[in-house]
């Protein structure tokens, strides 16, 4: 279930705070992807809707990414509480962080929300199979900062993340590869979203996975309402 650490998670990705004491300008966006994110902002949406004093806005946009989703919220109680848990306002992606001092459950809600933002699951291809087999799971990040919270993170909990360091476009990424890392995310930490738990559902179901394939046919081969 959605709360107020995963939206934070999912915040320290595509979203940004616009804070203007002059103006009295308070407000939170959050931008993502009409093919796989619009269950997502939905949950997003309602969520915002139960814990704030403001209504949210949810529109769709087009821009040469396609169709475009963006919730934004004025309150300036709930932008100020992600400022003081340790959000930046303004431009933030080079320095974005987890907050220091949160438990286990507030980490764990996190990573969730981040993966939604700048993570992915895909899969490689082995010999055996025309179509890919192998997950792989990764979270970019521009922060080095993070990016280091990250590889840290993962290994206190178990898992042998892989780090790939920038190249061209100043992202770093890490991550974890195989079956049995995959169960442990999702037994530990999970799916929020149908983009990635769809493509999970499809692969267990078929052995294999077929890139590119839209959200509403992995829905009816994973049988996700």
């Amino acid at each position: 279930m959605m709360d107020f650490y995963e939206l934070f998670g999912f915040a320290m990705g595509d979203g940004h705070i616009f804070y203007n004491h002059k103006y009295r300008k308070y407000r939170l966006e959050l931008v993502g992807n009409v093919e796989g994110d619009y269950d997502y902002f939905e949950q997003l949406k309602s969520f915002l809707e139960k814990v704030s004093s403001k209504k949210p806005q949810l529109f769709i946009y087009k821009n040469k990414r396609g169709k475009i989703l963006k919730l934004m919220i004025y309150d300036k109680a709930f932008v100020d509480k992600l400022i003081e848990t340790g959000l930046p306002a303004g431009k933030k992606t080079f320095i974005v962080k987890i907050p220091n001092g949160i438990n286990a459950e507030q980490q764990t809600a996190i990573l969730r929300g981040l993966l939604e933002v700048d993570g992915c699951l895909y899969f490689s291809k082995s010999k055996k199979c025309k179509y890919p087999t192998y997950p792989r799971l990764g979270i970019k990040t521009s922060s080095l900062v993070l990016f280091t919270q990250l590889k840290v993170i993962l290994k206190d909990r178990g898992f042998s993340p892989y780090i790939r360091n920038p190249s061209t476009d100043r992202t770093f990424a890490v991550e974890i590869s195989g079956e049995e890392a995959l169960k442990k995310w999702i037994r530990e930490i999970g799916f929020s979203g149908l983009k990635n738990r769809t493509k999970y559902l499809f692969w267990k179901a078929k052995g294999f996975y077929m890139p590119r394939t839209p959200l509403k046919k992995r829905l009816k081969y994973a049988h996700v309402a």
